[in-house]
Order: C-alpha cells, then sequence, then structure tokens
C-alpha cells in the first residue's frame, strides 16, 4: 500500500512541476526577447540585468547568453566578469575562438590559469570531440562484450584475464565519459583571496591570489574547495570564486 502511494506521490510531484515549468519558459522567453531588444539597442546596463536574470534562474540558459553577458562586461571594462562568462559559454561550447579570447584577455590583464598549456588543450579538444571519442569505445566494448556472450552461450572457453581486461576496460569508459563533467574550475572573484592549509578559517595561511585567476578544483569540502596552487593543494572559501560549470 506505501509503494502504490509513494508511485502516485511522485507522479503527482512531476505533473505539477511540468505544469509550473509551462509559464516560467514562456516567461523566460519574454525576458530573453527584451534582453536582446535592449541590447540592439545599446542600452547594455538593462539588457545586463534580464540576461544574468535568465543565467540564474533558468536551469539551462542558452550559451549565447554568456556571450553577450561577456560582451557587455568587456564594455564595461570589467575583465574578470567578461572571463567568468567566457568560461561559462565554453563549458557548454568548446569554441577555438573563445579559448583563444580567454586567454587573451587574460593576458593583457596579468591573470593566471589560461594558459595554453597541455591539460587546458587536452580538456578543449575533449570537450569538443567527447562524443566521437567515447562512442568509438563504446562500439568497441559492446562489440567485446558480445564476443564473450556468444563464447559463453557456444561454451566455448574465455580466459579469466580477459574478463578482467573487460572490466577495467568498462571502468575506464565510464571515466572517459564523466571526465569533462567532473573536472571543474573556479575563477577568483574578491581581491585578495586567501589560501589555506585545510578547509577552516582556523588554519594557517599558505599564500594569496588576485581576482581574475583560475584554479582547477580537486573537491568540495562543505564551504570550502580543494585546489591545486603553484604545485601543492589548499583551501579557499566558496564565496571568494565563481564556480565554472
Amino acid at each position: 500500500m506505501q509503494t502504490y502511494f509513494l508511485k502516485f506521490l511522485k507522479i503527482i510531484t512531476l505533473s505539477f512541476s511540468v505544469f509550473l515549468q509551462v509559464p516560467d519558459s514562456q516567461a523566460q522567453r519574454t525576458i530573453y526577447k527584451k534582453a536582446d531588444s535592449l541590447f540592439v539597442e545599446k542600452k547594455i546596463d538593462e539588457a545586463k540585468i534580464f540576461y544574468e536574470q535568465i543565467a540564474k534562474t533558468s536551469p539551462n540558459p542558452n550559451p549565447k547568453i554568456y556571450l553577450k553577458l561577456a560582451n557587455i562586461y568587456e564594455t564595461k571594462g570589467e575583465f574578470v566578469k567578461e572571463l567568468y562568462y567566457l568560461n561559462l559559454f565554453f563549458f557548454k561550447n568548446p569554441n577555438e575562438k573563445v579559448f583563444e579570447k580567454m586567454y587573451n584577455v587574460a593576458t593583457e590583464n596579468g591573470f593566471n590559469g589560461y594558459e595554453k598549456n597541455d591539460l587546458n588543450y587536452f580538456l578543449f579538444y575533449y570537450r569538443r570531440y567527447s562524443n566521437y571519442v567515447w562512442g568509438s569505445f563504446l562500439a568497441l566494448g559492446v562489440y567485446i562484450f558480445i564476443v564473450l556472450l556468444l563464447k559463453k552461450k557456444n561454451k566455448q572457453f574465455s580466459p579469466v584475464r580477459h574478463k578482467i581486461i573487460f572490466f577495467v576496460y568498462l571502468t575506464f569508459l565510464a571515466v572517459l565519459i564523466n571526465l569533462p563533467n567532473n573536472y571543474r574550475s573556479v575563477i577568483i572573484k574578491n581581491e585578495k583571496v586567501y589560501l589555506r592549509d585545510y578547509p577552516s578559517s582556523a588554519s594557517p595561511i599558505v599564500g594569496d591570489i588576485g581576482e581574475g585567476n583560475r584554479l582547477n578544483v580537486v573537491k568540495a569540502d562543505d564551504i570550502w574547495y580543494q585546489v591545486l596552487w603553484e604545485g601543492r593543494f589548499c583551501y579557499l572559501k566558496e564565496s571568494d570564486v565563481w564556480l565554472v560549470r
């Protein structure tokens, strides 16, 4: 009885959420059109308010909004915010021109973390071609699985090491598919941020970093992010950064 009740409750909840999303979606489109109109009229301060409203409230905003916000903040000379929105766009739509733009803006303003190094190039190309990469590996995995299944059905011998290798292969494939989703970075938004040895305000300060710099996130720990800075692991507060995801 309880199981049926829970299923019924779940259906009602989902139906109600879908019902609410329809007018919400229509409202988002109205705001988007208004923002675009203001943007074309060069009323960038007013357009910025509407674009940021959509970016904050919509679960899946149009990535072009990020480019328009980046353009607005570039016009206003606020290059840290420009980089933040370029990063948000790039995370959704890896693009070589945006990759180059982030590098140039960062270099001109003395921000670190946007270098054209092996890691950034790897993540760029992997995000851009990930569907082809893991699609090929997945097809190979399916082929191997079918071969092993047919061998078992026909009672043919399959060495244990083949099964172990296949399991390791599947684990590798799972990691490969989730790599871009698990990788995150943060952009320092405050003028001076202290880096600490462990996640606590009482922790010793191991250094400080200025706004605009980008760091790779290792893991989240409550209101703290563990990051890699100058070859060592340290922590900074969630409130001091913008998370790119």
